[in-house]
C-alpha cells in the first residue's frame, strides 16, 4: 500500500471536523465540557491513529501501538485534571506514530514533529480568533497532511546529498563498465580461433 496523498488527507482533515463538531454539538448539552472536549480529543486521536496505522506499509505492532494508546489515554483522563494537557499529550501520540510508521530518519522526525507542533499552534490560533471547533480542528489536520510531502529518509527526496548523488553515478558506471569489458571478452572468445 503506497503512502496517503495530500489530498486524500484534506478528505480527512474535512471529515474529521464536521463529525467532531456535530458530536460536541449534540453531546454538550448532556455532558460537562471538560469531559467533554478531554474525550473528543481522545477520539479524534484514536481515529487518527488508526487511519496513520491503515494507510502505512508497516504491518508490525500496530495492536501494540493501539494499546499503548489507550493505557496512555486512561493514565492522562486520570492524573491530568486539565484539557490542554491532554491535547498535547495525544498530539504527541500521533506524532510519535508517524514516526515510528513513516520514516526512517530521526531528522526527518524531527521536521515532522516542528509541522505537529506549528498544527496544533495554527488550531489554538484559529480556536482563539473564530471560536470555532470546526475551523480549529480542520487547520490542525489540514497542516497534518502535509507529513506525506516528507521523505521516508534523509538519503530520499529533497534531503539527498550531491555527493550521494556523485556515488550513484559511479556505482551505475562501474556496473556499465563491467559490463561493457565482459561483452567485449566474450566478443573476443567467439571471434577468436581456436
Amino acid at each position: 500500500m503506497k503512502r496517503p496523498a495530500f489530498s486524500e488527507g484534506v478528505i480527512v482533515a474535512i471529515l474529521v471536523s464536521l463529525v467532531a463538531t456535530v458530536a460536541f454539538t449534540v453531546l454538550s448539552s448532556f455532558f460537562p465540557t471538560r469531559w467533554l472536549l478531554q474525550a473528543m480529543i481522545a477520539s479524534v486521536s484514536l481515529v487518527y491513529v488508526i487511519y496513520l496505522l491503515v494507510r502505512s506499509q508497516e504491518k508490525t505492532g500496530r495492536i501494540t501501538v493501539v494499546a499503548v494508546w489507550g493505557a496512555v489515554t486512561i493514565l492522562t483522563w486520570v492524573f491530568s485534571p486539565s484539557t490542554i494537557i491532554t491535547l498535547f499529550v495525544h498530539v504527541g501520540l500521533i506524532w510519535l506514530v508517524r514516526a515510528l510508521y513513516y520514516y526512517t530518519s530521526l531528522i526527518v522526525a524531527m521536521v515532522d514533529l516542528g509541522l505537529t507542533l506549528f498544527g496544533i499552534a495554527a488550531a489554538i490560533w484559529t480556536l482563539l480568533y473564530t471560536n470555532s471547533l470546526f475551523l480549529s480542528v480542520w487547520c490542525f489536520f489540514l497542516i497534518q497532511a502535509l507529513f506525506v510531502l516528507l521523505p521516508k529518509d534523509i538519503s530520499s527526496g529533497w534531503f539527498k546529498t550531491k555527493g550521494r548523488i556523485q556515488k550513484e553515478t559511479s556505482a551505475q558506471d562501474d556496473v556499465f563498465e563491467q559490463a561493457y569489458l565482459s561483452a567485449k571478452s566474450a566478443l573476443r572468445q567467439l571471434t577468436t580461433p581456436h
